[in-house]
């Protein structure tokens, strides 16, 4: 139970570290980028970030361990963080108000490190057992 709450408190602190780090970018006006380009954002840094682990992976699989995923850690952090990637320009803005920080995700700089951040938690959420 407090591994679980454990993610859901990093979870938490990534959602207001985006925030946060996109605070002085909050007159920017707000561009509309086609869907695709969402999708490139989120899997670019995944495909970097697998290719990466993929040794660390085959090496344990090798050596005769079991390679499995880490569920709590892909839900718990990897939805929230595709979620606000891939989601349209002013989703956040249209669902909390414009003088609510978190309208700030909406701005590609909060939708670039939660590509990051997906990719991060997707490629450690495999563990060797």
């Amino acid at each position: 139970m407090a591994r679980q709450l454990l993610f859901l408190l990093t979870a938490l602190l990534m959602v207001t570290g985006l925030v946060v780090l996109t605070w002085s970018f909050h007159n920017l006006e707000l561009t509309d980028r086609p869907e695709w380009m969402n999708w490139q954002t989120l899997l670019w840094p995944l495909l970097v970030l697998g290719i990466t682990d993929s040794a660390r992976w085959w090496r344990a699989r090798r050596a005769g361990l079991v390679v499995r995923p880490d569920w709590t850690r892909l839900v718990i952090h990897g939805f929230p963080s595709a979620l606000i990637t891939l989601l349209p320009a002013g989703a956040f803005t249209n669902l909390f108000g414009p003088q609510v920080a978190l309208s700030l995700l909406d701005f590609p700089t909060a939708k670039v490190m939660a590509a990051f951040w997906f990719a991060a938690t997707v490629t450690a959420a495999w563990e060797a057992v």
